[in-house]
């Protein structure tokens, strides 16, 4: 089951890095204010989805090596290799974020009740 969810995991993660890489516009809410989004464009999209692809190869090499059935202690190669990858997702991810603007959300929408009691306190 474990192996199935990792699996899963990886794909997610590849299919949506290359999805981001080709689109180019992503809008990320913001988990505080939903009025707001984090816009990657350009640059930060790429980056983004260069992080999401890295990640999806991290997971690769790590099912791999644990397929393989070798022991850590004697598998300084994979660490290496897994070291690298890590930093790359995490240097990758962090350059999107500072690469990418905080806008209003443009798929927000005011709740019902919020929209209303603005209406009514607006009227004479």
């Amino acid at each position: 089951m474990m192996r199935t969810v990792s699996l899963f995991v990886v794909m997610l993660s590849a299919v949506g890095g290359l999805w981001i890489v080709l689109r180019g516009d992503f809008y990320l809410p913001n988990r505080f204010d939903p009025s707001l989004a984090t816009h990657f464009a350009g640059l930060a999209a790429r980056l983004l989805g260069a992080a999401l692809i890295a990640l999806a190869a991290a997971g690769v090499n790590f099912m791999r090596h644990m397929a393989s059935g070798m022991p850590v202690a004697r598998a300084r190669q994979w660490q290496w290799r897994q070291f690298v990858l890590v930093s790359l997702t995490i240097i990758l991810f962090t350059a999107a974020f500072i690469g990418a603007e905080v806008v209003p959300n443009p798929d927000h929408r005011p709740a019902a009740h919020a929209r209303a009691d603005r209406s009514a306190a607006q009227t004479p």
